[in-house]
């Protein structure tokens, strides 16, 4: 018998791996019911089992890939329908580094529709049911590279920036809410072996702003609960945003230039055009996306 009578629940896109699963684990500590949702095949039944009989708290989670527009209606509607959500998380995303001109069409166009798209309309079809009630909470994933240009990542930047000044404007539309609206941008994070391996031929000064998924999960929701606007855990990477928007966008491109020469691919891989886990060493944030097919 669940012990968690809260009525309310906290959703997370790209929750099965990573970043997003810190947060999942994070909001379960805080005994926050959950709804998970992840691409299939990423162990979510498992995590959400496992997360209910160790919190005793309600979680449900729904697989379904949100590069669809098709996806993201149904997601909203079925969650808008069914649950009230007072904390939304848009996590999902992904990147790669790849030379603009060798990339894919379906390489880029995954990085817009997740890492923009999604983000924007699951946001939409939440946020008049979240402003009803008294106290609400959006936290949207962004990056360290969304204060700058970065050559060989060109439209990751690009969409984690348009993630941070809509996060920025949707809070001045809704300060006088209940709804507060926070924006994460991390720096590095190490959430697989593959991710460790390009960071590990990184300067050592870039080895300094790593942080792990845990770390950055707890910072985040401690900070996204006491409505801070503009969340960047840890003190390298604060450092770091400032130096990166005071130096020079010149130097800015020929510094990004430099460090990802080292992980540069000159064809995207199979993974990196998919909505699986993003894996650039600049930030891994956003996780999965999610697919159609409802298990709960």
């Amino acid at each position: 018998m669940m012990k968690n009578q809260n009525p309310f629940f906290t959703l997370i896109t790209g929750a099965s791996t990573g970043l997003g699963k810190a947060f999942a684990i994070e909001c379960a500590r805080r005994e926050m019911n959950l709804i998970l949702v992840s691409l299939p095949e990423e162990n979510l039944k498992t995590l959400s089992n496992d997360l209910s009989l160790k919190y005793g708290i309600q979680v449900f989670f729904r697989e379904i890939d949100l590069t669809e527009r098709s996806a993201v209606e149904e997601l909203g509607e079925w969650v808008t329908q069914n649950y009230k959500v007072n904390m939304l998380i848009n996590n999902a995303g992904v990147g790669g580094t790849c030379l603009f001109e060798k990339s894919t069409a379906d390489y880029l166009d995954n990085i817009i529709q997740l890492n923009v798209r999604a983000m924007t309309l699951l946001t939409r079809y939440l946020v008049p049911a979240m402003q009803k009630l008294p106290q609400a909470f959006i936290l949207n994933v962004s990056s360290l590279a969304a204060f700058s240009p970065v050559p060989f990542k060109t439209v990751y930047p690009a969409s984690k920036a348009f993630v941070h000044h809509f996060t920025r404007g949707l809070r001045a539309e809704l300060k006088d809410s209940g709804v507060k609206v926070s924006v994460l941008n991390p720096g590095p994070i190490i959430t697989n072996s593959d991710v460790k391996q390009r960071i590990d031929k990184q300067s050592f000064y870039i080895k300094l702003s790593i942080m792990s998924p845990e770390r950055i999960a707890q910072i985040a929701i401690k900070k996204l609960l006491k409505g801070r606007a503009v969340i960047i855990p840890g003190f390298m990477n604060q450092f770091n945003s400032l130096m990166i928007r005071v130096v020079p966008v010149r130097f800015r491109i020929f510094v990004g230039a430099n460090i990802f020469k080292r992980d540069f691919k000159e064809t995207p891989s199979n993974e990196s055009v998919s909505n699986r886990s993003e894996r650039p060493a600049w930030q891994q944030s956003g996780q999965e996306a999610v697919t159609r097919k409802v298990r709960s």
